[in-house]
């Protein structure tokens, strides 16, 4: 109200706090001007209405009989309420009724969020202040039986859960939320992988979502990840990533197919024994599905150790409702060669919709082989509905997701979570617009007119400029509410929880929805006094304040964490040990945090004491929330001190007389019940005497002391005191209590400087460590050479911490050197790694090792110092064998290699190396088969190759020419085939050859001159080689076809020469290439050391 105006709160209804009328008019207004502009449809000179004219000297009834000549001057305060005339009562209550009815209608709780109250639990010793705050506080506290609610807002790390039945969750402000899932995760099998598929609910939308993660990996970290988002808006389209209702039903039983059994447990012949696991499908399913596991692997290990692939079968029947004969669906033959478990799915559509019985069973026998993993299970059963998953006709955002489980995810798909702002009414610009707010008014506009009230409200039920003020001073005091209610809670429940985290409760006046806000006020509505009031009390709760409060909270500075903050009580100082526990649901700003536990502490020092006194109805102008003024009596001094001895009505006997003059009292206490040790004191009026006496006649009415107790007699005087009213309580005969408190306006002005110390998150204090002296560590092997690291110049350590000390160890400190070094060499190995590998030394070192252990910074003594020679424990290397020692022969397909092993330096085994004639040896890719056993003073021969094949030619030297067909040019004698030029011809031979076999060809030439010839398979379609035109080896490959039956040389009829030794025979796989090689051969000792290598030893292999 400005100072240059008057203000008029109008009252339409009998309760003052329903229908609320305010508005400030000039100076200058009659009474009646004013009740005319505020109430233009009340009934002139009615008698139903009643000024009062309220300023900070006090307050008076203005007679309607003066309205037309009454000015209010600037400052004053003009309250106008109705009064009930004959019969106006009961319509006036009936109207109101209905309206509150409406408003808190019991059907909104099963579609809102969570417990919303401020709770107190007692954690240390001495009085809880749950009672004294839920007396006092003008914002709702919460009881101690709603303590038990589950508080899902504070949540023990991220984790998502299926909560069939619960409230579709509701957001405001801004929060890190892990939803419930809003169908159920199922598996899918693509190839070896399996992929997981999940629907969540975030609630209702409309939901800005960010910052997904699942855990605190962030989905951008993952592979083969596909996400769907919808974020709650009008017009949303279905989700494509989970569009149809797949209900998995999780098994394990595992698929036998057992060989019989005799009374002693051992197998006896007979066929194996058929197995069938039986389940059933869903109702209304239109597909099926079958997942298989293979937790074992599937594989067999050959004689050498080799894995190879192996096959197990299982039959897949269904028949609907169980009944009738069983209907083969398909019959897999699952062949895999993995040592991992791996899964294996088979999906088909139904004949018809309904509930299916599917029986499942292995076909092959059980292998009791060790060398065979064949375990096979049901791993689930999936029924596939095509009808979509959700059914809902309000926008609510959902995100379906579909990741690779494997190699990715340790466990089921339970910690998705994601960042949520829900858009609402914000101010902007002293506008209402939609946008991103986090402040109470903008949550408990949403609140009310969000899709999740079965019956919201409209922007005209609720008084925007009183929300817009408050939404502006909350911005001012930076109140912010951020929460996500998930559980059942009525609409009231809600709105007390929203309006707490704005220092407010929610009040709706049988017309618009509004607050009542804690904060300090001006406007002093009405002055209660002995003269409009009567039954005045005046009690305190006097308590042991604790150390400080403890807030268990959702951290927005450290990602959502969990997080405590112990504020201290205003004025402690040293350690916070006694603690009690408060909530504030909808803070997740440690500042925030600390200034609203340290207003709770205000309150209850400035709050200490509560007041009510009975008023009538017609007397009655004030309502929750309102500034009052009261005048109240209390004794100014006692007189006289003493005990009651009886009470009779309002007669009280004491054990003093004492003569009771104009104004005296007595004050005494009464107590709730026995347990009550420290009551509450109250005043009465003693009518005047004019003897002395022993009995004291109270007046009015109240309480009476009981017998014994201790009154004292004095004087009464008046104070007045600044209070805002708590509540209204209804009594008999229209009356009302008013329960007031104090308005202490130092609440505020001390929240408002309260400095919130540096957050860190941090508990407890630093310990110094250093006191913590590490054991000795021990080695746990020092190894070298080729026998300890495989490398001869390697050296390797291997530590432990000791066992004479308790102190973590978190780091090794070892030092190495030369033996006669003089300075060490310092290497830090993590306490995780235990062991370090040096590689600054070389075969026959001598170095000197010491170690000790480091627990934070603080050292440990060292160990004795160990002395190592680098490969000391290596076999000796033995000398290259003579190259007379060896013999390498190239034949058809393979060479013959014969070894002399010598008897003094003899190897322990031999490595032959083949490579291609000319190039460096590489011994990784060179390397012929494994190392050959040898003993000492033995031959060994070796054959690399094909060794079993044979020359298919006949006469293949031409020493007599048998078998051979020369034709035009050619002669066969002196042991050539030879060739004079003048006409073409051809040399052929037949041959039995098979179709789609290679055969390799080889033959020399001994004399050239000029022309060429070319080798061919003659017969059927021909197949030819490559013509060769110089003198020298010619080496070729033909593959066979159907109708060839000869061999032949082609010479064209200027060839003149010459051919000689010619080879055809049949290539195998392990037939070496043909062409020219060069062999190695390595000597090497037990620990694989290899001496100098012998060779290159050259052969040509046809």
């Amino acid at each position: 109200m400005s100072a240059s105006n008057v203000s008029v709160m109008a009252a339409p209804l009998f309760d003052p706090g329903m229908a609320r009328v305010s508005l400030d008019v000039p100076p200058g207004l009659t009474i009646d001007e004013i009740v005319t502009r505020a109430l233009p449809h009340a009934r002139p000179a009615s008698g139903l209405l009643r000024v009062i004219l309220v300023n900070d000297r006090g307050a008076s009834v203005a007679e309607e009989k003066y309205w037309s000549g009454l000015r209010p001057t600037a400052g004053t305060h003009v309250v106008i309420r109705t009064i009930p005339g004959k019969n106006a009562l009961r319509s006036v209550l009936l109207a109101v009724v209905s309206v509150a009815a409406l408003a808190f209608a019991p059907a909104i709780a099963g579609f809102l969020g969570v417990t919303s109250k401020i709770g107190i639990a007692l954690v240390g010793a001495g009085l809880s202040i749950v009672g004294q705050l839920l007396v006092n506080a003008l914002i709702p506290v919460q009881t101690p039986d709603a303590l038990e609610k589950k508080n899902v807002y504070r949540i023990e790390g991220w984790r998502n859960e299926l909560r069939p039945g619960s409230p579709i969750p509701f957001a405001v402000g801004k929060h890190r939320y892990a939803p419930p899932f809003a169908a159920q995760t199922y598996t899918e099998v693509v190839g070896d992988d399996q992929y997981v598929r999940a629907l969540f609910c975030f609630g209702y939308g409309p939901l800005r979502i960010s910052d997904l993660r699942i855990g605190d990996t962030s989905i951008e970290d993952f592979e083969d990840i596909d996400v769907e988002i919808r974020e709650g808006r009008e017009g949303d389209g279905p989700l494509t990533l989970y569009p149809e209702q797949v209900l998995q039903e999780n098994d394990g039983a595992e698929l036998v197919r057992p060989l019989p059994r005799g009374v002693d447990g051992e197998s006896v012949p007979g066929p194996s024994i058929e197995t069938p696991v039986i389940r059933f499908t869903s109702t209304n399913a239109a597909r099926a599905s079958v997942i298989l596991g293979f937790p074992g692997g599937l594989f067999r290990i050959d004689d050498k150790g080799r894995l190879k692939g192996y096959t197990v079968s299982v039959r897949i029947r269904a028949r609907l409702n169980g009944v009738g004969v069983w209907t083969d669906v398909v019959t897999l033959n699952v062949n895999a060669a993995k040592q991992e478990s791996f899964l294996r799915q088979h999906t088909w559509t139904l004949p018809t919709r309904g509930r299916w019985q599917i029986e499942v069973t292995r076909l092959s026998e059980d292998n009791l082989s060790t060398q065979v993993s064949d375990k096979v299970v049901l791993s689930a059963v999936q029924s596939i509905r095509p009808e979509y998953p959700i059914n809902l006709d309000k926008p609510v955002a959902f995100a379906a997701i579909r990741v690779r489980a494997t190699y990715q995810l340790s466990g089921p798909l339970n910690a998705f979570n994601a960042l949520l702002e829900r858009e609402a009414q914000v101010r902007v610009d002293d506008e209402w617009a939609l946008g991103y707010g986090r402040t109470p008014a903008t949550a408990y506009l949403a609140a009310l007119t969000g899709p999740q009230n079965p019956y919201p409200a409209s922007t005209t039920e609720i008084d925007m400029d009183q929300i817009a003020d408050w939404h502006d001073w909350c911005v001012s005091k930076r109140l912010k509410y951020d929460r996500v209610h998930d559980t059942q809670e009525a609409l009231g429940e809600m709105l007390n929880a929203i309006c707490a985290a704005g220092r407010a409760t929610p009040r709706h006046d049988g017309t618009k929805w509004g607050v009542v806000i804690d904060r300090p006020e001006t406007l002093v509505i009405d002055h209660i006094n002995p003269r409009n009031s009567d039954q005045f009390e005046w009690s305190r709760s006097y308590f042991d304040a604790p150390d400080g409060m403890r807030i268990t909270f959702l951290d927005e500075t450290n990602d959502y964490v969990q997080a405590e903050r112990i504020v201290p009580w205003p004025g402690h100082e040293g350690p916070v040990n006694l603690t009690e526990a408060i909530e504030l649901p909808g803070k997740t700003d440690p500042d925030e945090i600390w200034i609203e536990a340290r207003r709770r502490m205000y309150e209850l020092q400035y709050r200490a004491d509560s007041f009510s006194a009975m008023q009538s109805g017609r007397a009655r102008v004030v309502t929750r929330g309102d500034l009052v003024m009261g005048s109240f009596d209390v004794l100014s001094r006692t007189l006289v001190a003493a005990r009651v001895t009886s009470v009779s009505g309002n007669l009280v006997e004491i054990d003093e007389e004492v003569i009771a003059g104009e104004s005296f009292g007595v004050r005494f206490r009464t107590f709730a019940d026995p347990e009550d040790v420290i009551g509450a004191s109250f005043v009465r009026a003693i009518a005047p005497a004019s003897e002395p006496s022993r009995a004291l006649l109270l007046t009015g009415t109240g309480p009476l002391p009981s017998v014994g107790e201790a009154v004292h007699i004095g004087p009464i005087a008046t104070e007045s005191l600044a209070l805002r009213v708590r509540g209204i309580e209804a009594a008999e005969d229209f009356q009302a209590r008013i329960l007031m408190v104090a308005a202490a306006p130092e609440i505020d002005m001390l929240t408002d400087a309260e400095e919130p110390p540096v957050w860190d998150g941090r508990v407890g204090a630093e310990v110094d460590l250093a006191a913590a002296v590490p054991a000795v560590p021990v080695f746990v092997s020092i190894a070298s050479g080729v026998a300890g690291t495989g490398d001869p110049d390697g050296l390797e350590i291997i530590l432990r911490p000791g066992t004479d000390s308790t102190a973590g160890v978190t780091d090794f400190e070892l030092d190495h050197r030369l033996q006669g070094a003089s300075t060490w060499v310092t290497v830090t190995i993590p306490a995780a790694s235990a062991g370090a590998s040096l590689e600054v030394y070389s075969a026959t070192d001598q170095v000197e090792l010491r170690a000790r252990a480091l627990a934070s910074t603080t050292p440990g003594n060292y160990t004795d110092i160990a002395s190592i020679i680098v490969g000391g424990n290596d076999p000796a290397i033995p000398p290259a064998l003579a190259s007379d020692a060896v013999t390498v022969m190239g034949v058809l397909g393979y060479a013959t290699l014969t070894i002399s092993v010598p008897t003094a330096g003899a190897p322990s085994q031999i490595q032959i190396y083949r490579v291609p004639a000319g190039n460096p040896l590489d011994r990784e890719t060179h390397a012929v088969g494994l190392p050959i056993l040898v003993a000492a003073g033995s031959t060994v021969s070796y054959v690399d190759g094909d060794g079993t094949r044979t020359n298919l030619i006949t006469d293949s030297a031409f020493n007599s020419g048998m078998g051979w067909t020369p034709g035009d040019g050619w002669t066969i004698a002196g042991g050539v085939a030879t060739h004079v030029p003048g006409t073409a011809g051809t040399l052929s031979q037949g041959l039995s050859l098979e179709a789609e076999k290679t055969y390799r060809t080889a033959f020399t030439i001994t004399e050239f001159v000029a022309g060429t010839i070319t080798p061919r398979l003659a017969g059927g379609t021909d197949v030819s080689g490559d013509p060769a035109s110089s003198v020298g080896l010619v080496l070729d490959r033909l593959s066979a076809v159907s109708g060839n039956t000869e061999f032949a040389i082609d010479a064209v009829s200027a060839f003149d020469g010459a051919i000689d030794d010619l080879i055809v025979f049949v290539e195998t796989a392990t037939c070496v290439d043909a062409g020219a090689w060069d062999y190695w051969v390595e000597p090497q000792n037990d620990e694989n050391i290899a001496g100098p290598v012998s060779g290159p030893f050259a052969v040509t292999i046809y």
